[in-house]
C-alpha cells in the first residue's frame, strides 16, 4: 500500500484548500480546512452552511467528526 494513499494523509494534503462536508443531519459545510484530529473533527474558516436551499455563512467552525457522512475537496 502506498503510503500517501491513507485516508488521512489524503486529508492532510487538503489542509489549506476549500473541502465540502457532507453531514448526517442532510446539511452541508464548505470552508478551508485548517485541522483535524484522529477522531475527524475538522477545523474550517469561511465555512459556510447549506440546507434546503438557504445559506448561513459560519465563519470559524469546528465540525465533530461523528457527525459527517463524506469530505471531499471542493472545485
Amino acid at each position: 500500500m502506498n503510503m500517501s494513499s491513507r485516508p488521512l494523509d489524503v486529508l492532510d494534503k487538503a489542509k489549506g484548500k476549500r473541502v465540502i462536508v457532507k453531514l448526517k443531519n442532510g446539511v452541508e459545510v464548505t470552508g478551508v480546512l485548517q485541522a483535524f484530529d484522529l477522531h475527524l473533527n475538522i477545523w474550517l474558516e469561511e465555512s459556510v452552511e447549506r440546507k434546503d436551499n438557504s445559506e448561513i455563512k459560519l465563519g470559524s467552525s469546528l465540525v465533530r467528526g461523528d457527525t459527517i457522512i463524506l469530505i471531499s475537496p471542493a472545485e
